[in-house]
């Protein structure tokens, strides 16, 4: 009797879950391979956030269209784990073109439940003396802090963010979601008003060498200043002074995605499939189907053959190019520029925490726990130039700078109550032994925390090194979380390259759209936005 109750159990509990989650994946793997194949006008390969814009805008204007996606789900980078009630947001977390993105108004995700939550401060930066200084989308409350510290650098910073929002308001935004421009014609343009022509100025300086500019002198203030694009592992001392805007003013008016970041790539899922999109995952593309110079299809690794004139791919250089369409079908021209492309040379170590309780930073001003990321462990820029110094001879074993957000404080629905998650990221090197630090590592980022953080039991831990990033998202190479450096000759009418920057391809009916083409990543919805311009063009759409 006993063993029949067993037997019986077994059963219906095999039942209970086979009626979950595995019916779905029972039924995609034994499918015929007939099943998913079939024609289109357009195929995407790619269901990040880029693939699943351009897919959707070409499905609500009637198109016919696939998106095919290697991974279990869509979402890309926008990708959140639950473990026990806690959400970890595993790579992409700080949405920074919220507001501005077209797609956020045009595919009307607010109606499939996307909701953004901002902060009231951009960033606080803690220091070891219990000092600290709050940044926020507030220009002249930041200026405010800004004098505690410095009265002058209050004032260079005044200047400065006016000059900012005029570059971002005349230029930058507009341009991020309008098709690249050749250099010498982007010049010309920005000598018609004042903004623009400092926008040229300042594009060809550094970061650094914009602070010198603008006359900031205390260490302290630099250091917060630089850091926004520090913590993308962007080149302090490069030209790419147009990129300061951007990833300043724009950080500080960032926002999280409410019930976590895959709640983005869910609205845009729900508005491609409300509008006829075809939608398979666990679909890898294993080729892109080229007769006669010109693009008929795409075919997956399980034989199925997905016929379209039109192929769009978000995926990097390397793999569209070279693994999917074969070197055999690359100009002589193209080849060299696709063999050419180079991946960051930093990436980012993550480490998500599930605690008891909520987080208390060793402040005095408590409202440095109002802040969406909160930046300790280095206090000057000097330490900050000498820490990605480190990073870039790979000699930084042990972290020694942190940006830290506590989603919770601002969406308790992640995580079970009376508890927290604790999201940690450091800059550092994809070429360190991870298999045999990253416990190591780990330790030295919550020791490094607790000087600066009373922190709750850790219930739940979970490291991220950069070789995680690679084999859970294969686009990011090298753990290259753009996508592909940004450098002068790898950004703008020169991403991925001049050839295809503004997303068609030497190859007849191939584009790409993906975080590798202009205007790059970031999840800022420019090269799916954009993909899609171009295709709808294509297809004689509109």
């Amino acid at each position: 009797m006993a063993l029949g109750r067993a037997v019986g159990w077994l059963r219906l509990a095999t039942l209970r879950w086979l009626r979950r989650g595995p019916r779905r994946w029972l039924r995609r793997q034994d499918a015929p391979v007939t099943e998913a194949a079939g024609s289109f006008d357009a195929v995407v390969v790619g269901g990040g956030p880029n693939g699943l814009i351009c897919a959707a805008y070409l499905a609500r204007s009637g198109a016919k269209v696939a998106l095919l996606e290697r991974r279990h789900e869509t979402g890309g980078g926008l990708n959140t784990d639950e473990y026990f009630g806690f959400r970890f947001n595993l790579h992409a977390i700080y949405q920074m073109m919220a507001d501005v993105m077209p797609a956020y108004r045009d595919l009307d995700l607010e109606s499939y439940g996307l909701r953004y939550v901002r902060p009231p401060y951009g960033g606080a930066f803690l220091f070891s003396d219990g000092g600290s200084l709050l940044l926020s989308s507030d220009s002249e409350a930041s200026a405010a802090e800004i004098d505690k510290l410095s009265p002058a650098d209050g004032a260079c910073y005044r200047a400065m963010a006016a000059d900012f929002q005029a570059m971002l308001d005349g230029y930058l935004i507009p341009l991020t979601y309008e098709p690249p421009t050749p250099p010498l014609e982007q010049l010309e343009m920005m000598e018609r008003d004042e903004a623009g022509q400092k926008l040229s100025y300042v594009s060809e300086m550094s970061f650094v060498d914009i602070l010198g500019e603008y006359g900031f002198s205390d260490p302290r203030v630099r250091m917060a200043l630089l850091s926004f694009p520090a913590m993308w592992g962007l080149a302090l001392d490069e030209p790419l002074g147009f990129l300061f805007p951007l990833y300043l003013t724009r950080m500080l008016q960032a926002s999280i995605v409410k019930g976590g970041s895959h709640r983005l790539s869910s609205a845009i899922y729900r508005a491609l499939a409300g509008a006829g999109g075809t939608i398979r995952d666990a679909s890898e593309v294993s080729r892109i189907v080229i007769e006669g110079g010109a693009v008929q299809g795409v075919e997956t690794a399980n034989g199925a053959l997905y016929k379209a004139p039109l192929v769009i791919s978000t995926l990097n250089p390397e793999q569209t190019f070279v693994d999917l369409a074969g070197r055999e079908n690359l100009s002589p021209e193209l080849a060299e520029r696709v063999d050419a492309w180079e991946w960051e040379s930093r990436s980012l170590f993550g480490l998500h925490l599930g605690v008891t309780g909520s987080p208390s930073y060793k402040t005095a001003d408590k409202r440095t726990e109002d802040a969406l990321i909160a930046f300790m462990g280095i206090e000057t820029d000097d330490q900050l130039l000498e820490h990605l110094a480190r990073v870039d001879s790979r000699d930084e074993t042990e972290a020694a700078w942190l940006h830290v957000t506590v989603p919770t404080r601002f969406d308790p629905s992640q995580a079970p109550p009376g508890h927290s998650v604790v999201r940690i990221e450091t800059v550092t090197s994809y070429h360190l032994p991870w298999d045999t630090i990253s416990d190591s590592y780990a330790t030295s980022c919550l020791d490094l925390l607790r000087r600066y953080v009373d922190l709750g039991d850790i219930l739940i831990e979970k490291q991220c090194p950069p070789t995680y990033i690679e084999k859970r998202l294969t686009t990011m190479k090298q753990g290259s979380i753009k996508h592909g450096e940004y450098s002068p000759l790898q950004l703008g009418y020169f991403r991925p390259n001049d050839l295809c920057s503004g997303v068609e391809t030497p190859i007849d009916g191939l584009l790409v759209a993906g975080a590798s083409v202009y205007p790059g990543g970031m999840v800022i919805g420019g090269p799916g936005y954009l993909g899609a311009k171009v295709a709808l063009a294509h297809l004689g759409r509109a």
